[in-house]
């Protein structure tokens, strides 16, 4: 198993996909990966974790240069499955963060 906050969030989707298939092929079968991300809400809304998680996403594309960026759950899934992983599960711990189980 192997466990990363903020891995995801701060490099492009190419990037992810590299990162993410390293750690797939390194896996054994029925090996997880762990990942702590913010994700972005499917909808905006005005609530205090839609506006913390878009001002993190401002923070983020300006520190790293836009190289990196929030994502919602959709969009990791799909980074998972684009490189193998068969499952996917995200629990929302608070406003900001969510751990994202990636299983092979």
């Amino acid at each position: 198993m192997s466990i990363w906050q903020w891995i995801l969030t701060t490099w492009t989707d190419n990037e992810c996909k590299l990162i993410m298939e390293n750690c797939y092929k390194a896996l054994p079968v029925g090996g997880k990966l762990i990942a702590c991300e913010p994700v972005l809400p499917k909808d905006s809304d005005d609530s205090h974790r839609t506006r913390a998680l878009l001002e993190g996403d401002i923070f983020v594309m300006t520190i790293y240069r836009a190289k990196g960026k929030h994502r919602t759950e959709e969009e990791f899934k799909q980074l998972g499955q684009s490189v193998g992983f068969s499952y996917f599960r995200a629990f929302y711990v608070d406003y900001f963060y969510t751990v994202l189980e990636f299983q092979k």
